[in-house]
């Protein structure tokens, strides 16, 4: 592959050729491209040429950084829906995807001020705080901090594994399930921690969505922040007709 002489600068031109062979399925979702070296052989031109048009293409989204790794084709987009209550497992399971996850930290913590009111206990009360790095199809998709009163669900923190579901484990071992929740969401910068779990570049943009969910008795069951790329993950509501027809 070569470039042409045109007013059009070089990088520009690489860009377009790359991103003209994702769209054609040269390189898939996921996929990693070549190194940079390589780059520089297939088109014939300089290691900053391909280094500016790489840059480019992640800055639209085509491409993503992960960190010691290389560049990668961005994945598919994951539909999320905000008013769905269903959990991890159960939401990958649905998208027809492998779900698993890792415990980064599971500890006995007292509940703050704000925790204790969203969590409906008293301020100190025994929370278990539950960091997790959630996967689908073995790459990092979510970044989850949760927390649950102790005194709602004693011994919980002993019940926690690596694989099960702890909706699964809140509904067999306490007769409890999720019936509504609210959610808040921003958009932040990733930090270097949160950057290194997600496989990210430190920067890059995330939704940080705050969600507390709540029994049919309208008791809070747990307050959770979980982030993750936005590049990664389109958030959709869905309303029923009945909804649209009577917003107030």
């Amino acid at each position: 592959m070569s470039i042409n002489y045109s007013t059009q600068p070089f990088y520009m031109q690489i860009r377009q050729m790359i991103n003209e062979d994702i769209n054609s399925g040269k390189y898939k979702p996921d996929e990693k491209l070549p190194t940079e070296a390589e780059l520089c052989e297939m088109y014939k031109v300089s290691r900053i040429t391909i280094r500016k048009a790489i840059k480019t293409l992640v800055d639209e989204g085509s491409l993503v950084r992960i960190q010691g790794k290389g560049t990668y084709v961005t994945s598919k987009k994951i539909k999320n829906e905000l008013l769905s209550v269903s959990g991890f497992s159960e939401f990958s399971h649905q998208l027809g995807m492998i779900p698993d996850s890792r415990i980064i930290r599971s500890n006995v913590i007292h509940a703050t001020q704000e925790m204790a009111e969203r969590l409906q206990v008293k301020k100190e009360s025994p929370v278990l705080e539950l960091v997790r790095l959630m996967y689908v199809d073995q790459r990092p998709l979510f970044f989850d901090q949760a927390y649950y009163s102790l005194l709602r669900f004693p011994n919980l923190e002993k019940k926690i594994g690596q694989q099960e579901s702890t909706y699964q484990i809140l509904k067999e071992e306490y007769q409890t399930e999720i019936a509504t929740n609210e959610k808040v969401i921003d958009v932040i910068l990733a930090n270097k921690e949160i950057a290194e779990f997600l496989q990210c570049e430190t920067g890059a943009t995330l939704f940080r969505i705050e969600k507390t969910a709540f029994d049919h008795n309208e008791q809070s069951i747990h307050l959770s922040i979980f982030m993750c790329e936005t590049n990664k993950v389109s958030l959709t509501v869905h309303r029923s007709p009945r909804a649209e027809a009577n917003p107030f």
